[in-house]
Parts: structure tokens; sequence; C-alpha cells
């Protein structure tokens, strides 16, 4: 399902815990799900393939999957997912406190309400100080780095210079800005605007839905290692940490300068602060 990969929820299952979910489903009364977020609702621990991940539904549009956010809409026994790829369908059902969600590829994953650790506020620290992990002081003065330059072990000064800059991530129905500022805080923008259709068990049409959503948060950054490839680290508000594996667009052997990956999501900048 999310980040490219359309079955989240991976944890084979006994064949027939699988036929339960979908008789569950299938002969559920309109009366029991006239309000299912009521039951959703929370900070969800899951087991996937034997690793664990948190599953939280937020609001009746949009969930988040470790750590990263979702829209979503709920229907039935099924919540419609809309990632990268398009619209994908878990169907679910609640059994005694244990939530069972179904992939379209047959695979389960069990979830369990848990408690949402608390993230500790960070207070805002001031320029010249390191505030994501990892490094150095960070970031140095924001001035116009001098040749030679040394694309594998490159001066903080060259990094923060590289990267300072608003990168944009598109697809068809989403817009990413990510503003990495010379002060060395964040901001990242996310908006989603798309529509589809809603389904039953036997693949008949139900009814359409649309939904739009808008997200923002910031905090600080900084990048650690060379110009070509490295990590960059996120620290928000909260003092939730995040690393993104930073990769320059080479295609066809010519390097785009311009282009990044971010957790294999190509970014290109769109403005840059000199």
């Amino acid at each position: 399902m999310l980040n490219g990969n359309r079955s989240v929820f991976k944890q084979p299952v006994l064949f027939l815990r699988i036929i339960t979910i979908i008789a569950a489903i299938v002969f559920a009364s309109s009366s029991v799900w006239a309000d299912e977020f009521a039951r959703l609702k929370g900070f969800w621990e899951c087991t996937e393939e034997g690793a664990r991940a948190t599953l939280e539904f937020t609001s009746k549009q949009n969930l988040v999957y470790n750590g990263t956010a979702y829209a979503y809409q709920l229907a039935s026994g099924v919540f419609q997912v809309q990632d990268e790829t398009g619209v994908a369908n878990y169907f679910y059902t609640i059994e005694e406190g244990i939530l069972l969600i179904m992939s379209m590829d047959g695979s389960v994953s069990q979830c369990q309400k848990g408690k949402k650790p608390k993230q500790a506020a960070i207070a805002k620290k001031p320029s010249g100080t390191s505030s994501p992990s990892a490094g150095g002081p960070w970031p140095p003065p924001y001035v116009q780095p001098q040749p030679p330059f040394d694309e594998v072990n490159p001066s903080p000064e060259l990094l923060l210079y590289k990267f300072v800059g608003r990168w944009d991530h598109v697809t068809s129905n989403t817009l990413t800005n990510l503003y990495l500022k010379p002060d060395g805080t964040y901001e990242e923008a996310y908006e989603s605007g798309y529509s589809g259709s809603l389904t039953n068990q036997g693949g008949n049409q139900t009814g359409s839905w649309g939904a739009a959503g808008a997200e923002q948060e910031r905090g600080y950054w900084k990048a650690v290692g060379g110009l070509r490839s490295g990590t960059l680290i996120l620290r928000d508000q909260n003092g939730n940490e995040a690393t993104y594996r930073y990769q320059v667009h080479i295609k066809n052997g010519e390097v785009y300068w311009g282009e990044y990956f971010f957790n294999n999501r190509l970014y290109s900048v769109k403005y840059i602060y000199r």
C-alpha cells in the first residue's frame, strides 16, 4: 500500500482466518458499520511478517502508517487508501478488540490498541547550533563556498549551500513542497486532491467519493554525506526525527544536480535562497 507497495499489511495467517474476515464483512448489517470510525479511531500496534508497525486513524479522512500520513475513505468493512500508485482497498474486521486487516492479495495484519508514545517537544534553537542528531554544529555560515570542491567529503558550508531551497515532489494528485532554509530550519507542505469509486465485495460500484487534504510541519534539518548521496535528517517541532536517504538523479550517465531522490521519491529544486 504505502510507499509504492500496494500490500502494506503482510503477515501470512491461516486460510481459515482469512475466510472468517471475508464472511464477517459480507454478512455484517449496515447498522453495525454506522459509526465504524469510533471503533477504528486511535493508535494501533500491528504485526506484519513478524515485524512491528504502527497505524493511527486520526480522522475520518486521514490515517498515519509508520509515521507517514495518508488520506483514506471509510466504507462498510473496507477502507480505501490513496497512495502514489492509486487507490487500494483494505478489508477489515474487529473481533474482541483485535483489528484484522486483509489486503487484496490475501495477506493479513493483526493489530491491537496501544498507547501512542509521547514525543518530547524541542525548544527553538538559535542559528549555529546542531538540532538534528549526527555530525557537528549546524548550520554553518551561509556563504558561497570557494573551490576546489570535494564531492565525496564536502564541507558543511558546501552541503548547506547545495541543499537550501524549495524542493518539490509531484504526482498526478499530490504536491509536496520541502523548504530547506539557510538558518537550518525547514517547512514541509503536503497537498492532495483526488476522487474515486466505492465498490462492494462483488466488485459492483456502490457510490463515488472525493477527498482533499493539506498538511504542514516545520522543524530543523541537516545534511550528512557527499554531494551525490548521503542522509537528510529532519526533526519536527514535536521532536520526531526522520532520516531520508538522498541520491542525485543520474540518467543516461548525465547528472541532474537540481534533482535528488529523497527516500526514492524524486524532488526537483524550484527556488534557491540566494
